[in-house]
């Protein structure tokens, strides 16, 4: 079965990593969502792709503070969250939708920098919540950054781990390598069962030598169905998708099983008895 995984929920019709985009991407059926998280200035874990817009930094602000990430091309303002949510909300979005295997799959976003006092700080804070969630939810953490994966692998064992990788001409101390040797002794050094490369360098050696060495491999982000057909034949894991319902329609036509539909609905309110 090959993992859908809703990129921060329905990038393709709804604002990124916010409820409501989660809420779409359950009524359509996912296997997982992504999320971004970072760190406020108050200590809230709060989802957003950037860490500034404007001029402001999500890292200085408070989480009410914090604006929503946009976009307009695909979107549009109606019913705008106020602010974007945080990591419980979510987590106790998914209960409430009975989405607990549904799997959460959380990249922590740093600036590709030397570890330091916010990374520390965010994979603490991180940690803390996902240990008093993990019995009741499916988790899965993944960055761009192997400091992090190291680090959450220590204080988190058994929730798995994602390295994510980038086109990149060079090295970089704050991410992983986009060479298919170096990213895969990369990922199994730091801790990681799955490698997650951006679709520009995926390919059939990469996807051989993953699973040769135990790992799973989910690229992002696909966008067209010729992309989608091309992993599925490649025979990758998971894909990570901005439009859920073009992803399921490619692989329903490909004879792969599909996640189950989960449209919410709000509880019936009762009227009480008359006095």
């Amino acid at each position: 079965m090959i993992e859908i995984q809703g990129h921060r929920g329905v990038l393709a019709t709804r604002h990124g990593n916010t409820l409501a985009s989660f809420v779409e991407a359950l009524r359509l059926g996912v296997d997982a969502i992504e999320v971004d998280v970072w760190l406020t200035s108050d200590k809230q874990l709060v989802l957003r792709h950037d860490a500034v817009i404007g001029s402001a930094d999500i890292r200085l602000e408070t989480m009410l503070q914090a604006v929503v990430e946009k976009h307009p091309a695909t979107t549009t303002d109606v019913d705008l969250e106020s602010r974007p949510p945080s990591l419980p909300e979510t987590l106790a979005l998914l209960r409430f939708a009975n989405a607990t295997d549904v799997v959460l799959d959380i990249e922590v976003k740093t600036e590709g920098a030397a570890w330091d006092n916010y990374g520390h700080a965010i994979v603490t804070a991180l940690s803390k919540v996902l240990k008093a969630h993990r019995d009741e939810q499916a988790l899965r953490v993944r960055s761009f950054d192997p400091q992090i994966i190291r680090a959450m692998s220590g204080m988190l064992p058994g929730v798995p781990l994602v390295a994510l990788s980038r086109e990149s001409p060079g090295r970089s101390v704050g991410l992983y390598p986009s060479v298919v040797q170096d990213l895969v002794s990369a990922a199994l050094a730091t801790g990681a069962s799955a490698v997650a490369p951006e679709c520009g360098i995926l390919d059939a050696g990469l996807v051989a030598e993953a699973h040769a060495a135990g790992l799973k491999v989910f690229p992002w982000t696909l966008a067209t169905s010729d992309e989608i057909s091309a992993a599925v034949q490649l025979g990758v894991d998971g894909i990570c998708v901005n439009d859920v319902a073009l992803a399921r329609q490619v692989l329903g036509g490909l004879g792969e099983p599909l996640p189950v539909p989960r449209p919410m609905t709000l509880p019936l309110l009762r009227m009480g008895s008359p006095a």
